[in-house]
């Protein structure tokens, strides 16, 4: 499915043959901007994918911000990937301070990203970052006109950030483009979940809270062993408490996180009517 406007701007949306079939609708959002499709997963689950390649100017972007939020996918799982052609986040501007986002833009892409409960992949705990690499555009120039920037991102919707799995920027092809392939996996309701020991969320310990419930898991009800010959097992179940404990704490962060995501979004569409 492609979408393009001359040569300035174009998106695509490529599908293999087995998933095909799933796809229950498409359309373009805005001419050679943005264009989004909705699946329906085997499990019943559907998936709303967006694909947007944002203006250059900021006035623009307030405006593409406010048509994809007129979209109106009512459903809990969103994807947003693409280029956005603009940083929030300071550790996302690299050598480049520019393509601010100003009061307006910055008041329309937060009412968007509030009305589905979206957050930036790159920035969570729950996707493994699989490369070192930390910017997805590079001019290619050095010394002073270099630059390099994340304006690339994939924004999940919160019940794709409580699956998670992995990222990765990908090396750059300088001959075909400036930016570099953004790589995200997340885990199906139909794979296999991962394990105790595949994520663990080390925000929880910067909590005086759960620092506490982890440590408690830690010593566990019995104490550690006098015997050498015993400690290799008493390590092993007290690391799979800790891991359970985290688990828990961090579904429990998640679903208040939510929660709030949820009563700010009440709130908006309280204040549109």
């Amino acid at each position: 499915m492609g979408n393009s406007q001359r040569i300035s701007a174009g998106t695509a949306i490529l599908v293999d043959r087995m998933t095909a079939p799933l796809v229950k609708e498409e359309g373009i959002i805005t001419e050679g901007r943005t264009q989004y499709l909705t699946l329906h997963l085997p499990d019943s689950t559907e998936l709303s994918i967006i694909n947007t390649y944002a203006p250059r100017a900021s006035r623009d972007r307030t405006t593409l911000w406010k048509k994809i939020g007129e979209a109106n996918f009512t459903l809990d799982h969103v994807i947003i990937g693409g280029d956005f052609n603009h940083m929030e986040e300071e550790e996302a501007r690299g050598k480049v301070g520019e393509r601010r986002m100003h009061r307006r833009e910055a008041a329309s892409w937060h009412h968007l990203t509030l009305q589905y409960g979206l957050l930036d992949a790159w920035t969570l705990d729950s996707f493994r970052k699989m490369s070192k690499k930390e910017y997805t555009f590079d001019n290619g120039r050095k010394g002073q006109g270099s630059a390099v920037s994340r304006i690339d991102k994939f924004l999940v919707s919160q019940e794709l950030v409580n699956r998670g799995e992995r990222m990765e920027a990908a090396p750059s092809m300088k001959k075909i483009s400036d930016h570099s392939p953004l790589v995200i996996t997340i885990w199906g309701r139909s794979s296999s979940p991962p394990t105790v020991g595949t994520y663990f969320d080390t925000t929880l310990l910067r909590e005086d809270r759960s620092k506490a419930a982890l440590l408690d898991a830690w010593r566990g009800t019995q104490p550690p062993p006098s015997l050498d010959a015993d400690w290799p097992s008493w390590l092993e179940a007290a690391t799979i408490r800790v891991l359970i404990c985290n688990g828990r704490l961090a579904r429990e962060k998640r679903r208040t996180k939510g929660a709030r995501i949820r009563e700010l979004q009440h709130k908006i569409r309280l204040a549109e009517i």
